[in-house]
């Protein structure tokens, strides 16, 4: 059981790490105006609801959150040593969950929105079952092992 908790809790540690890094990137790529705090969630949405985001920074935001939720799964499948599709939908959902929420506050392209929404749990899945054939293949019985 500890090993399982241990699992999901870095495998979301992990996959915020990775979503802010791609998210960082994107702002490094297209940097926003000066005066434009994106911690500053009225002066980001006003900013994008005037100006909008180039297509390029909505794809890596894109990346970012089904990166963010790919390596969250990864990372659990490998920790809890089996592809534990259980926990990619747990991990998947609370990163849609985060997502939707962010979609309510920040305007975005339709494209976007569903694709976002789309993609958290099957790159969590993805991720878990990945890193849970890694660390417990399955032996193949058809296979004669003297070859």
């Amino acid at each position: 059981m500890g090993r399982k908790i241990l699992a999901v809790v870095l495998g979301l540690v992990v996959g915020s790490v990775v979503n802010m890094a791609l998210v960082t990137l994107s702002s490094k790529i297209y940097p926003l105006p000066s005066g434009v705090d994106p911690s500053d969630m009225e002066s980001f949405r006003l900013h994008i609801e005037e100006n909008g985001l180039a297509t390029g920074a909505w794809l890596i935001v894109l990346a970012a959150h089904a990166g963010g939720s790919l390596v969250s799964g990864l990372v659990c499948g490998l920790i809890a040593k089996k592809a534990w599709v259980s926990a990619g939908i747990g991990l998947g959902a609370f990163w849609m969950c985060g997502g939707i929420y962010m979609l309510t506050i920040l305007p975005s392209p339709m494209w976007f929105a569903a694709s976002d929404v789309l993609l958290y749990v099957p790159a969590a899945i993805a991720g878990v079952t990945i890193g849970g054939q890694i660390t417990s293949p399955k032996i193949n019985s058809t296979v004669d092992e003297a070859t």
